[in-house]
């Protein structure tokens, strides 16, 4: 079993995030609970749920969730 791909949240706040498929989505704005608050370039806002960070390489987040399956996260 794999661990967290993000153990200290607040590292995390201001870097970029792409989806699966390497879209840039924009950037983490916030920690809530167990979801990320993410604004996008295009004034959206989505709620994310921890559970689909895939990874973080110290400047960027990666998701497990391809950018077209975002839209049932916008706030």
């Amino acid at each position: 079993m794999q661990g967290p791909a993000v153990l200290q949240w607040d590292k995390v706040i201001h870097k970029g995030i792409r989806s699966s498929n390497g879209e840039p989505i924009g950037y983490i704005a916030a920690e809530d609970g167990d979801s990320i608050i993410v604004l996008s370039s295009h004034f959206n806002e989505y709620q994310i749920p921890k559970a689909y960070v895939d990874a973080f390489d110290g400047s960027q987040v990666y998701l497990d969730l391809p950018f077209n399956e975002l839209e049932q996260y916008r706030v």
